[in-house]
Parts: structure tokens; sequence; C-alpha cells
């Protein structure tokens, strides 16, 4: 068994930011699909957590972070019960939630990169457990809700994620401080989804 492993004080305020914006978004879903209360909760928990315990159970890190620090889990009860009360004049395509939720991508794409590589995976480890990090959650609301995974639909979504994890492999071979690092993969993550969303760039189908 691997234990916890401590992120730096910088990454986890990211990270309980991340965990924060993918409830909201989980959250929201639910109110579109017109869900009660304990489905907001579910949806928010799932989205916002989901995808680091599939990291933490694939690489045997005991307790997951969400049981390790219950603030992760506090956050995502709290803003999914927030949402279901306060949150029903957000629409789901608003630019600032579309903009929150590339930051929460470029945090996860970030925790999970970083996690994996302190685990000590190789290359192919850390680019796939930063990218099911960042998009875990959401595809399992997704299979909640009978919805085909964002991630499996055109918009450059996952691709954002593993562009930010490719920066990660990158600067650390070339040795650059854990400010650097944070802070390219943050940018690279979250603009590559943002340019994409704002110029409507797809994959192709």
């Amino acid at each position: 068994m691997i234990t916890v492993i401590q992120l730096p004080a910088a990454v986890h305020a990211l990270d309980l930011f991340g965990t924060a914006v993918f409830a909201l978004t989980g959250a929201l879903r639910a109110l579109t699909r017109k869900l009660d209360l304990m489905g907001a909760v579910v949806l928010a928990v799932v989205t916002a957590l989901g995808g680091g315990m599939m990291r933490d159970a694939l690489i045997g890190r005991h307790p997951p972070a969400a049981f390790a620090d219950q603030t992760y889990l506090l956050i995502a009860i709290v803003v999914g019960i927030a949402v279901f009360f306060w949150g029903r004049t957000i629409r789901e395509q608003e630019s600032w939630l579309i903009t929150f939720d590339a930051i929460g991508l470029g945090v996860f794409t970030l925790v999970g990169a970083w996690v994996a590589d302190q685990t000590g995976l190789g290359n192919i480890g850390i680019l796939f457990i930063a990218m099911l990090t960042a998009t875990g959650g959401g595809a399992l609301r997704a299979m909640l809700v009978a919805e085909i995974p964002f991630i499996l639909k055109k918009e450059i979504y996952a691709s954002a994620s593993l562009f930010g994890a490719l920066t990660y492999l990158a600067l650390s071979a070339l040795d650059c401080s854990n400010t650097v690092i944070i802070w390219s993969v943050m940018l690279m993550t979250t603009g590559s989804r943002l340019l994409a969303w704002r110029l409507h760039l797809n994959l192709p189908r």
C-alpha cells in the first residue's frame, strides 16, 4: 500500500479550488436533469472526487485523498447543497463557469501528474493518471445521468489535459522549479481548453 502523499501548500490550495469548481458543475447538471437534493449532492461529489478516487485506487494510494483529508468531501457536499437551493439561475454554458471549469481541469491535471510522479510511475503512467484525475469525475457524472461522457465528444477537453501533462513531463525533465511547473501546467491546460472553446476548435470526427 502507498501512503498518502503530501501535496505542496500551493498545489493543495489549488486542489481544493478545483474540487469546489467541479462540484459546482456536477450539481448544475443535477438541476438540468431535475434531480432532487440527494441527486445534486451525489453528482457534485462524483464529479469533484471521482477522478481522484479512481486515481488513488489504481496506484494503491491509501487512504484516498478524499478520505484522508475530509475537507474535499465537505466542500463537495456543501457546494452541492448550495447549488441546489441557490443555483437555479446559473446556466451551464455561462462564460465564467466554463472558465472556472477550465481552471479546474488544469488543477486536476497538475495534481494527477504530481501524485503519479511522486508514486514513481513512468512517463506514460503519469500522462494517464493526470488525464484520469482531470476527466474521470466528469465521465462518471455523465454515465450516472445517461449521457455520452464529455471526453468522448469532439470538443478539446481531454486533449487539453494531455497538453498539460506533457508540459509537466517536459519541465520536470528540465529540472525546473515547482513554481514554474505548477503555473506552466495550469496555463497550458486551461489556456488550451479556453482557446479551443473561444475559437470553436474541435477534434476531427
